[in-house]
């Protein structure tokens, strides 16, 4: 039985949801009302399909891929049975009285952070669902790009007027993209259909390079985007060579 969850704010700006594909994400927020209140769904692209998006035409199979390779949910199986989890989910869901449909591992039960959520008193700000692990990377408010600590904007930028000195920590180091290791192996690992990944990336850099401040500032979502259908395009070509399915976003 589908249940009312809430959608925190910081989602729309979380770089694991922004690097996915517009269906991907509706997807996604469908899938928790799927959810039991542990955040954990039955595994079935035909039932998730028909009750998240009857009218779309999409391959389902596709989205659920794409989401969990960038760990949004965790697919696993207990008893021969299939299910879903959603990372983080037990921390910013809290029903009144919750309700376990599913049975979880204790590597899923970590993974939802059901840990995290008994041991909240229920009045402490919920921070973005799906922080990452860059050690560059810092907790940002819900309204945008003001870090909590005040310090130096590391990932959004300050246009062509900061110092973009380069550091040996980075992968890759533009005028305006600078990526750390892990950040340019999870984007290259998400954007797998492009073939030479790093020249996609120079080419956007110089691109951005020649744009208003508004779009420096922002150059991890412009990026994302773009790199986003640049890897769409590419699926869709490669089905269309050998009659398959094309995926509608």
């Amino acid at each position: 039985m589908a249940r009312i969850r809430s959608v925190h704010p910081g989602l729309w700006t979380d770089e694991a949801f922004v690097c996915v594909s517009p269906l991907a994400r509706l997807l996604f927020i469908g899938i928790w009302n799927e959810c039991d209140d542990m955040g954990s769904f039955e595994w079935s692209p035909l039932k998730l399909k028909m009750r998240i998006l009857p009218a779309d035409n999409a391959d389902i199979n596709e989205l659920l891929s794409e989401l969990a390779g960038n760990n949004c949910i965790a697919r696993y199986e207990i008893e021969g049975r299939q299910y879903g989890a959603v990372r983080n989910f037990a921390k910013y869901q809290r029903p009144k009285k919750p309700n376990s449909l599913y049975p979880q591992t204790p590597e899923i039960l970590q993974w939802v952070g059901t840990e995290a959520r008994s041991s909240r008193d229920g009045s402490e700000p919920v921070t973005h669902q799906f922080p990452t692990d860059s050690e560059n990377s810092r907790q940002m408010e819900d309204g945008g790009d003001k870090m909590e600590d005040g310090g130096e904007k590391e990932r959004t930028g300050k246009g062509a007027s900061a110092s973009r000195t380069p550091r040996p920590d980075y992968a890759f180091s533009g005028k305006v993209i600078r990526l750390t290791d892990q950040d340019f192996e999870n984007w290259r690992a998400i954007y797998h259909a492009i073939p030479d990944f790093r020249a996609e990336l120079t080419s956007l850099d110089s691109w951005l390079t020649g744009q208003p401040a508004e779009k420096q500032n922002g150059w991890f979502h412009v990026a994302s985007g773009s790199l986003n259908r640049k890897h769409q395009e590419i699926l869709a070509a490669s089905k269309a060579k050998v009659g398959g399915p094309r995926i509608a976003i």
